[in-house]
């Protein structure tokens, strides 16, 4: 109910504003279009301001639920990594700037309650655009525990939607390190959990899946969270018949006192 409250609040404060100069409409509308008026409204987002009027007020208001419709929105219009990149990273310099990284400050006024719904969905966003300097900044939020949960949350989704073999296996290695887990403890889970729906997406990248199991399981045989191994167990073993029926998942029972049966149901 409160998703719904959320996205009808945002709808509605743009909507009360009154912008004549906003083209097009939200994303669900734009991707049910026709090809024929696809092509027909692609040059307005050619034009860098009008892309950021849009995204502001109408692309980011339409609450994204899933990642793949911003790389059909990219594909249908015309619009590049980078120029959709510089005006997210614009958009999300304004609205925290607002919010200061709180997602309820002390006295929250309208205006900053809708700012940080917007920042959660640009961080949302970027995960369909980011280049190096790009999923540097999510990895910054990620980081920074001085920021408010939500935002490290939808930074680090969005960057292990970006990362690439070798960036998805440096940050799983970097988030259960020693060094990070307790900055990063929320998100231990969520690590695993989207490394492996990485693995589901790379279904025909052999060499990624391989990265992926391997660096999961390096994780998992050290984990020490009884119900986090059993949870990201549970993913991998449905994923990798090798690692389902190696020693090191069985000494991995044995160690956290997991009877085996449990672990493989």
């Amino acid at each position: 109910m409160r998703t719904v409250c959320v996205s009808v609040m945002i709808v509605f404060y743009f909507a009360v504003q009154g912008f004549p100069s906003a083209p097009l409409g939200p994303l669900d509308f734009l991707l049910a279009l026709s090809e024929q008026e696809t092509t027909h409204l692609q040059k307005d987002f050619k034009d860098t301001a009008r892309l950021r009027e849009w995204t502001m007020r109408q692309g980011l208001a339409s609450r994204l639920t899933d990642p793949e419709k911003v790389e059909e929105f990219k594909r249908r219009f015309g619009v590049n990594d980078k120029a959709l990149q510089a005006v997210l990273l614009d958009i999300i310099c304004e609205l925290s700037a607002k919010t200061g990284w709180e997602l309820r400050p002390p006295g929250e006024s309208k205006d900053k309650f809708i700012a940080n719904m917007l920042l959660i969905e640009a961080l949302k966003w970027l995960g369909s655009c980011a280049d190096a300097e790009g999923k540097q900044f999510l990895m910054g939020i990620v980081t920074d525990n001085t920021k408010d949960y939500n935002f490290r949350y939808f930074a680090v989704t969005s960057y292990m939607y970006r990362a690439d073999a070798q960036e998805m296996r440096d940050a799983v290695t970097r988030f259960l390190s020693d060094g990070e887990r307790a900055t990063l403890n929320p998100f231990i889970y969520r690590t695993y959990y989207l490394a492996l729906q990485a693995y589901d997406k790379a279904e025909n990248d052999p060499t990624t899946r391989e990265v992926i199991v391997a660096v999961v399981s390096a994780a998992l045989a050290k984990e020490e969270d009884k119900e986090t191994f059993a949870e990201a167990d549970k993913l991998l073993s449905a994923r990798s018949k090798e690692y389902a029926d190696s020693p090191q998942r069985k000494a991995a029972f044995e160690r956290l006192n997991i009877p085996a049966e449990k672990g493989e149901q």
